[in-house]
């Protein structure tokens, strides 16, 4: 796992053929509080990533954001 940057994240999404998968992690109480949503992310709370992990395709470029 590694950090990627805005840019990173743009030039992928961008990218013809290139499947990308964003996943908001944040804690409920996180998410519940902001204004800001992804467009088109999995909503995946830490505390259930074991139940949802088929939600994400295995061969896809994959974003995780948390507080």
């Amino acid at each position: 796992m590694r950090k990627v940057t805005a840019d990173e994240v743009q030039k992928r999404s961008n990218a013809d053929g290139s499947h990308m998968t964003v996943v908001d992690s944040r804690s409920v109480e996180a998410w519940n509080n902001s204004d800001i949503m992804a467009a088109g992310a999995i909503r995946i709370p830490p505390d259930d990533a074991e139940k949802h992990i088929a939600d994400v395709r295995r061969d896809d470029f994959v974003i995780v954001y948390c507080t």
